[in-house]
């Protein structure tokens, strides 16, 4: 045990150093679990000698990247963050293919990219714009770079379960994806996946000057410096800043520990979300009036169709959920980030059974039920979502579209109206936890919070609808 002990604090030591994933400095317990993985594959019998391993010149190298893939935190699904959308669709790319519309090129960087999903997300929002312009004669790059192999050799496969498509509705998977061989994923269409090419790449090279070469009209770095400390998150902004076009612009994920410009960036306001642009881009386009739930149909974001289905919680009071000592809500999402729904549900319901008071297990096991088109334990899962937690608000979002998709329109409006309330107690700027960056104002904007809206008025109703919803319906995402 001393042995080991000092082996999970020399390796802690070596990712932190290499990575800059200063998270892994003190979870020594996640840290056993992941050496005992590589340990088994490497054929290691004792801690010392897989960090022999991974100083050998010639096999160190290879290790490295498959420990690299073990410790990234990869979740991510189509269409992230909804507001962070919206002011892509509105403001951030109509302003960058109006000023470079002579040039008709446009460099997209994302940042710690996962499985693709979000550079993806990019080419098809993208293609739809340029689309509506009568512009499809652009040269767009898209550039997706992560730490983890695995994840990349994901993205280049573009084959998505359920899980990764929680985002995205029936209408749109049928265009943007078609089915697997097998029936059971999705595979993104060609036209989508030509536009985004993936490459290996570590943050911790840009102060080297490693990286890949800029300019890039639009970088996405979310959920990634959330890791770091945060003078080594702002210097990361900094070189990141440096490879941005003139009035270029930078997305960060509401969570990372970056609260300005740091006094070379410009921070730019949308309803319930920032973005960032280089000190020379005041002349910018002013970002849009906040909207409200009631504005015209046809304004709306990303095509999102009905059924939302996200694991997310909010609590009226600004307390922080149960701890989870054993991390297995982290466990269930990282088997379900990894295409495994089934095994992530198995895993959940097990983890209710020594945790049954855990709000957040029963509304996971909901999520992951609506995946797999198990209605009846969906609503089991977020009903007891609800019991455990009364103001879990995305608890009464959720269970109120599953309701209203069964046909149980008075039920769901009733819940419905229930998550208006709880919302409307929470600061507008509050974000709920685990959201996906939704802010109760947020959320407010989105199914109306003067309480007037039908909950029918968030579903589709015809197909034009469908291609286009309004404001309103941004939140209606389905994985059934």
């Amino acid at each position: 045990m001393p042995e080991r002990r000092r082996a999970l604090e020399r390796l802690a030591a070596r990712i932190v150093a290499r990575t800059g994933l200063y998270y892994y400095a003190d979870k020594m317990d996640l840290l056993d679990m992941i050496l005992a993985r590589r340990m088994e594959a490497c054929c290691c019998v004792r801690p010392m000698d897989y960090l022999s391993l991974l100083s050998d010149p010639r096999e160190g190298a290879a290790e490295w990247r498959a420990l690299e893939s073990a410790v990234t935190i990869g979740e991510t699904f189509f269409f992230r963050y909804a507001e962070q959308f919206h002011a892509l669709e509105t403001t951030i790319l109509p302003d960058l293919l109006r000023r470079l519309r002579p040039l008709r090129t446009l460099r997209i960087w994302s940042v710690g990219c996962a499985n693709g999903a979000e550079p993806y997300s990019l080419a098809i929002l993208l293609r739809r714009l340029l689309k509506e312009r009568g512009e499809q004669d652009w040269t767009i790059e898209i550039l997706g770079t992560d730490i983890s192999t695995q994840a990349l050799e994901r993205a280049r496969a573009a084959e998505y379960g359920a899980w990764s498509l929680r985002d995205i509705g029936r209408a749109e998977r049928t265009l943007w994806f078609h089915p697997s061989a097998t029936g059971r994923h999705w595979m993104l269409r060609p036209e989508y996946r030509r536009m985004v090419r993936f490459e290996y790449g570590n943050i911790m090279d840009l102060p080297h000057g490693g990286g890949p070469a800029g300019p890039f009209d639009l970088i996405l770095c979310r959920n990634v410096l959330i890791y770091f400390e945060t003078a080594q998150a702002l210097d990361l902004v900094h070189h990141l800043s440096d490879r941005l076009s003139p009035r270029g612009w930078l997305l960060l994920g509401h969570s990372d520990p970056i609260a300005d410009g740091g006094g070379f960036l410009d921070t730019v306001a949308f309803p319930g979300t920032l973005a960032f642009r280089a000190r020379d881009s005041r002349a910018g386009p002013p970002p849009p009036p906040a909207r409200r739930a009631s504005a015209g149909r046809g304004a709306g974001p990303i095509p999102t169709p009905a059924g939302v289905r996200r694991p997310a919680g909010g609590r009226r009071k600004t307390v922080a959920p149960p701890a989870d000592p054993g991390g297995a809500a982290a466990h269930v999402r990282a088997l379900a980030d990894g295409g495994a729904v089934e095994a992530a549900l198995a895993l959940c319901r097990a983890a209710i059974q020594e945790r049954p008071l855990d709000a957040e297990l029963h509304f996971l096991s909901g999520v992951l039920s609506a995946g797999l088109n198990d209605r009846a334990g969906a609503e089991d899962g977020f009903r007891r979502a609800v019991y455990l937690c009364r103001d879990h608000v995305m608890a009464h979002v959720h269970l109120a579209h599953l309701l209203h998709d069964g046909g149980r329109a008075d039920e769901a409006c009733r819940i419905m109206r229930q998550a208006r309330v709880l919302a409307g107690r929470l600061a507008p700027d509050r974000l709920l936890p685990e959201g996906g960056g939704l802010t109760a104002g947020g959320l407010l904007r989105l199914i109306g919070e003067d309480g007037t809206d039908d909950i029918s008025d968030l579903s589709p109703t015809g197909e034009s609808d469908r291609a286009r919803p309004d404001d309103r319906r941004l939140l209606m995402r389905g994985v059934s």
